[in-house]
């Protein structure tokens, strides 16, 4: 149910913001044309995430199988590291999958729900083959924000939640600082509460491709990621060519101050994930030896 939640929250959105996705009638029916696009969405990404863990589920038990077993010190290195490979393997393979959901599953099942809502009498509206897949992009970063939201009721998962909530604020509120002090950066004229809904859903677009770089050299993976901000900026951009409002960056300087303000502003978050996964990574404290320092006997990891 929050996940199906999180999807109508997605939709919702992406028809307020994307031009051609135009819903008509009144407010039951289109909170009913809504809600039936969210079930459209939820099966179709259901199905797609049971049938890839379905595929990849015996492969990825006999890699972890093999990594528990006692090596054999007398085989080659071929096969003494082959269980390392077969994990590497299906970590690449699950980020492929993932990434052909968001970029297929997503609009596909957008553009059938809102063939199904036309069936049932429902009027939703939405053509061309970029605003279906603009929609279907936004229903995904605002359906995964959402569930990050819900994730905050939860004990388990909300100090990352709570994390993740931030770094998607900051973007927000780095993207507006970046529209205030550079000339090229801006949003179209909108009511406040339509630029502050366009700001969050760029902010999480930013966050689906998310990566952290650690390199050994200072300031080369801060580089690499103003770069890799940079670039991401420039595709939302041209994405948003079919938002209202649209966002536009005139210029290379531009576009390169506005994701230089925007990992700024992000880099207190991840200042908070880097010391979260530190903490993760302790080893677990050494018991106290129950004996005086004085008793004499021989003392170790093996005693």
């Amino acid at each position: 149910m929050l996940r199906l939640a999180s999807v109508t929250a997605g939709v919702a959105v992406a028809a307020l913001l994307v031009v051609d996705f135009r819903l008509t009638g009144s407010a039951g029916r289109q909170a009913l044309a809504v809600g039936l696009m969210a079930a459209c969405v939820s099966a179709a990404v259901w199905a797609a995430s049971s049938l890839t863990a379905l595929l990849i589920r015996p492969s990825l038990r006999r890699a972890q199988g093999l990594l528990a077993e006692e090596p054999d010190l007398w085989s080659s290195d071929r096969e003494f590291f082959a269980p390392v490979r077969r994990l590497m393997f299906l970590g690449v393979l699950q980020t492929l999958v993932n990434l052909l959901v968001l970029l297929t599953v997503y609009p596909l099942a957008l553009w059938a729900g809102v063939r199904i809502c036309g069936a049932a009498g429902l009027s939703a509206h939405l053509t061309g083959p970029w605003p279906v897949f603009v929609s279907g992009l936004l229903v995904a970063a605002v359906a995964t924000t959402v569930a990050t939201f819900f994730a905050l009721f939860r004990r388990r998962t909300s100090r990352a939640a709570a994390r993740s909530l931030a770094a998607v604020l900051l973007n927000a509120a780095g993207l507006a600082l970046a529209s205030l002090v550079l000339d090229g950066v801006r949003l179209d004229s909108a009511p406040g509460w339509r630029q502050a809904l366009a700001l969050c859903a760029v902010a999480s677009l930013f966050m689906l491709p998310r990566i952290t770089l650690s390199l050994p050299v200072p300031g080369i993976a801060s580089i690499v990621l103003v770069a890799y901000h940079c670039l991401l900026l420039w595709l939302i951009c041209a994405a948003f060519a079919f938002v209202d409002p649209r966002l536009h960056a005139e210029g290379f300087w531009q576009l390169a101050g506005a994701a230089a303000i925007m990992w700024a502003a992000e880099w207190p978050a991840r200042l908070a994930v880097g010391r979260a996964q530190g903490a993760a990574a302790q080893p677990a404290p050494v018991l106290p030896d129950p004996f005086p320092p004085d008793h004499g006997f021989p003392s170790g990891p093996l005693y």
